[in-house]
């Protein structure tokens, strides 16, 4: 786990060190184990190293033992050991021990196609310098983060936004429609971000080419496929399901550094820790945040988990002293970033990173597996509309104009899919938008997303549950569950892996029939029978919570959130009013308490402010 950045210069012109530097420098700390550069005619790449894997031979960038390819990579390659025994049959020659140059050697056999070889997580930038050509990749998902911005001169590439904010020349420009994508979803779904000469390249995605010429636009390499498979019994898919997983995680404890577990009480790292013991791998720490507000904290369940498998807990109750830290940590999303779980992601990897290196979690578990609630919602229109017709028959007129009316409202109306799944998952309603835009601006909460519409086209058709979950590999979990989770963690110099979003696990999961992810009003239903037949029903039968804050209560009157927020929002320094009704905002922050909750708004323009704070000379076009 590292942090990557280079810069490829079509007209082959020299990079100065120092530029290369800083814009490695924005990245120590993601890799405080090491630095290294490597500068060519029109070539500079860095790295900023964590070292898990070949602790003493795995430095970057890292060339072949020819010199003719050189490579800065971040992530880790779970199949490497199979890959190279494969590839010295083929006659390749290793100098190291690390997957880093497997990645180089499978570059080199297999070209852009290598990826399709590689199981694991991962952004790199490969450069052959014989060919003049360079491979630029991210991995299926989009665990590990790639950023770039092109010029007609050259591409630049890297980690975090800060490194390419340190890249002179860079003239950057705020998207006003990305400030509306923020508000409504709560984070910037990519490729956009909130500048417009800066884009992520998607999950799966490529970009390859000569080293004299702009590339041509990012190809896809990798796409969701959901095909069920009802060939199978469901004992069948339980014991196949139980291995696969099983067999996942044993590939992400590969290391030559300490691993532990991220464990929430929740289903889904429950059974990740469940399988590290089944596994027998030696001793493992297992890390725990909790709330003193229980309805928020799941630390009983995970107390019960550790006593049951044996293994050590080491726990934190999250309190309010991150507010001093709040600032830093908007600072190191680059964009604005709402996810409030980023709070107890940051605090746990503060907690686990004084122990270990490597940590393992639960992430991707309810995208795989059909555990969100908006999954259940989506599928309940259909039975919704379905009452409706065998009512029609048993009510008046009257009545049923009157119950048509209540559906209406409940429902939206009626709406193609797109449109009610995003009314489903919109973090703060259409209505409420509008009202904070100023008035000019207000057409901005009816712009579509084009991130939801290019996944949208792309979607299955099939199958309410299979698009829900197709919309959230496309979507929300790059955009908030993953980058989350990187920027928080390699915060502290931690890596964190996900056996439940592993290539393997996903191929399962496309394969799963519906009803072995969501059966009846519960999601995720085979990974419950898994984790049951350790545990009990009673450990898995229990409303999900997920892993978020007590915003409600974080943002009462004169507590240290609602006073950031005054001090924040309403600073005219901070600019907000240039898009906002301050007015309108106040009296919806004044409503704040036991009866009304504003609070998502509340805490997406104090992260906004904050942001806004960092980046006082940015300006912004304002909207076509």
């Amino acid at each position: 786990m590292c942090g990557i950045t280079g810069i490829l210069r079509f007209d082959g012109a020299p990079i100065a060190p120092d530029v290369l530097k800083a814009m490695t420098d924005a990245l120590a700390h993601r890799g405080p184990d090491g630095e290294g550069a490597f500068l060519a005619p029109g070539v500079a790449l860095g790295h900023r190293r964590l070292a898990i894997i070949d602790l003493e031979g795995g430095r970057q960038p890292m060339a072949d033992t020819t010199g003719r390819y050189q490579i800065v990579f971040n992530g880790e390659i779970y199949n490497y050991q199979e890959l190279r025994a494969e590839l010295e049959q083929a006659g390749c020659a290793f100098a190291t021990r690390s997957d880093t140059e497997v990645v180089i050697q499978a570059y080199a056999r297999w070209g852009p196609d290598c990826v399709r070889h590689l199981r694991g997580m991962f952004a790199f930038c490969v450069v052959d310098l014989h060919r003049r050509v360079f491979l630029i990749a991210r991995d299926h998902f989009g665990i590990k983060p790639l950023l770039y911005a092109q010029t007609p001169d050259q591409l630049a590439f890297a980690s975090e936004f800060s490194a390419l904010r340190a890249l002179p020349g860079l003239k950057l420009e705020g998207e006003l429609a990305a400030i509306e994508w923020f508000l409504r979803l709560q984070y910037i779904p990519g490729p956009a971000t909130v500048f417009r000469q800066i884009r992520k390249l998607p999950p799966g995605h490529l970009l390859a080419g000569p080293l004299d010429r702009p590339p041509p636009a990012p190809a896809r390499w990798f796409e969701t496929r959901f095909a069920p498979d009802t060939g199978r019994s469901h004992d069948q898919w339980l014991e196949h399901a139980d291995d696969v997983i099983r067999q996942s995680v044993r590939a992400h404890l590969i290391a030559d550094v300490p691993v532990g577990v991220f464990v929430s009480g929740g289903i889904d790292s429950s059974l990740v820790a469940a399988k590290v013991h089944e596994l027998g791998a030696g001793p493992r720490y297992a890390f725990s945040i909790g709330f003193a507000d229980e309805q928020f904290s799941e630390l009983g369940w995970a107390r019960q988990l550790a006593a049951k498998l044996g293994i050590e807990l080491i726990t934190d109750t999250a309190g309010e002293d991150f507010w001093e830290h709040l600032p830093q940590l908007v600072r190191h999303y680059g964009e604005p970033f709402g996810d409030n779980s980023m709070i107890p992601t940051w605090q746990l990897a503060r907690l686990a990173r004084r122990h270990v290196a490597v940590c393992l979690s639960g992430d991707a578990g309810d995208e795989n597996f059909g555990g969100y609630g908006s999954y259940l919602a989506l599928l309940a229109v259909p039975r919704l509309k379905e009452y409706w017709r065998r009512l029609k028959s048993r009510l008046s007129r009257a009545e049923l104009g009157a119950l048509l009316w209540a559906l209406g409202r409940k429902l939206g109306g009626a709406k193609p899919r797109l449109s009610e799944w995003q009314r489903i998952t919109e973090y703060v309603g259409r209505d409420r938008r509008a009202r904070l835009w100023r008035p000019e601006l207000r057409r901005l909460a009816d712009a579509p997303c084009p991130a939801m519409l290019e996944a949208d086209a792309r979607a299955p058709r099939h199958g309410l549950l299979d698009y829900a979950q197709f919309m959230d590999f496309q979507t929300y979990l790059p955009g908030a569950i993953l980058t989350k989770v990187d920027i928080a963690t390699m915060y502290h110099g931690l890596e964190a892996r996900t056996p439940l979003l592993d290539r393997e696990v996903h191929a399962l999961a496309c394969a799963l029939p519906a009803p072995e992810r969501v059966r009846g009003n519960e999601g995720k239903a085979i990974l419950k029978d898994i984790l049951a037949r350790l545990m009990g029903p009673e450990f898995v039968s229990r409303p999900k919570q997920g892993f978020g804050i007590p915003r409600r209560h974080w943002f009462r009157a004169d507590s240290p959130g609602r006073r950031m927020f005054d001090q924040v929002v309403f600073d005219p320094a901070c600019g907000l009013d240039q898009w906002f009704d301050l007015a309108g905002v106040r009296q919806a922050a004044a409503e704040h308490g036991d009866k009304r909750d504003r609070s998502a708004m509340m805490w997406l323009l104090l992260v906004l402010g904050l942001w806004r704070r960092q980046n006082p000379d940015l300006a912004f076009a304002p909207p076509a």
